[in-house]
C-alpha cells in the first residue's frame, strides 16, 4: 500500500468513528440531563356549587387538580351574588348573601406560577333562596304544597338532641282527585348535611299505610332512599280522591343548623 493509500485508509477509518460517536451520543460529559416533565394540566375539580339563602352564612372551595405552584383564581365574566366574594389564593368563596333571590351566572379562571403558566376556566352558577317564612313544625302551621320543587331549611326545635323535641318541617297537600304522589328529599346529594327522615300523616298525625308502587300497602315511612349509601328519603303514597296529607321532613342527625339545607320535590298532585 502506496503511503497516499495509506493515509486515505486512516482518514476514512477517522471518519467513521467520529460518525459513531455522533450517533451514540458520544464525547458527553454524562449525568443523564433533560428537560424535567412539565407539570399536569391544571383543572377545576369543582364544577357546581350549592345553593345560598339570604343572610345565611355560605362558603364554598373551589378544588382544582394539576398545576404547579402557587394558584391565582379571579372572576372574569359575571359577578356572584350579592355579599359572596371570592379569595384570590384560596379559591374560597364565602359571605352572606343578602339578595336578591335567584341564580348567579359567573366564570371563574384559575391560573398557576408555572413558566410558561397554565389556566383553566370553568363556568358556575350559584341559586339564592328566601330567608325562610316562619316555622312549620307541626301539623297546624304546615306548609301548603303543590307539584314543583322547594328549597327549605329545616327548623330547629329548641330543644336539639332529644327524640322529644325533634328539628321538623310539616308540608300539607292537598288533592282534589285519586293521585299517586311522589315526595322526593335531596339533601346530602346536593352537600347539605343533612340525613332526613320522612313519613306521611293524616290529619289526625297518624302515619298512612298506602306507600310503596305498586302495591301501596306499605306504611309510609323512609330513611334511606338505600340503606347505608343514599340516605336522602323518598316516598311514593297513593291518595283516593279528595284529601289532604301531611308530609313530615324529620332531622334524623337534630343538628338544625343553618347549613342543614334540603330541596323538597313534589309531583303528581291532582
Amino acid at each position: 500500500m502506496t503511503k497516499t493509500s495509506l493515509n486515505a485508509a486512516r482518514a476514512a477509518a477517522g471518519l467513521a468513528i467520529a460518525a459513531l460517536l455522533a450517533s451514540c451520543g458520544g464525547g458527553g460529559g454524562g449525568g443523564g440531563g433533560g428537560n424535567p416533565p412539565p407539570p399536569a394540566a391544571l383543572n377545576f375539580v369543582t364544577t357546581t356549587l350549592a345553593a345560598g339563602v339570604v343572610n345565611v352564612p355560605y362558603n364554598q372551595t373551589l378544588r382544582t387538580s394539576g398545576g404547579s405552584g402557587a394558584l391565582t383564581f379571579t372572576v372574569t365574566t359575571g359577578a356572584l351574588p350579592d355579599g359572596l366574594s371570592l379569595d384570590a389564593a384560596t379559591g374560597v368563596i364565602s359571605g352572606t348573601p343578602t339578595g336578591p333571590v335567584g341564580a348567579a351566572d359567573f366564570t371563574v379562571t384559575v391560573e398557576d406560577s408555572s413558566n410558561p403558566p397554565q389556566d383553566d376556566a370553568e363556568d358556575f352558577s350559584i341559586a339564592i333562596n328566601a330567608t325562610s317564612l316562619g316555622r312549620n313544625d307541626s301539623i297546624a302551621d304546615a306548609t301548603p304544597l303543590g307539584n314543583g320543587t322547594f328549597n327549605a331549611s329545616i327548623s330547629p326545635s329548641g330543644d336539639p338532641g332529644t327524640l322529644l323535641a325533634p328539628d321538623e318541617d310539616f308540608y300539607a297537600i292537598t288533592t282534589t282527585a285519586t293521585s299517586t304522589i311522589t315526595i322526593d328529599v335531596d339533601a346530602q346529594v346536593n352537600g347539605s348535611p343533612l340525613d332526613s327522615v320522612i313519613e306521611v300523616l293524616n290529619a289526625s298525625g297518624t302515619q298512612l299505610a298506602s306507600c310503596g308502587s305498586p302495591s301501596f300497602t306499605s306504611d309510609c315511612f323512609s330513611d334511606d332512599e338505600e340503606l347505608g349509601v343514599a340516605l336522602d328519603s323518598f316516598l311514593e303514597v297513593r291518595v283516593n280522591g279528595a284529601d289532604t296529607i301531611y308530609v313530615h321532613v324529620v332531622d334524623w342527625g337534630m343538628n338544625a343548623r343553618p347549613d342543614q339545607l334540603y330541596d323538597l320535590a313534589i309531583s303528581g298532585v291532582n
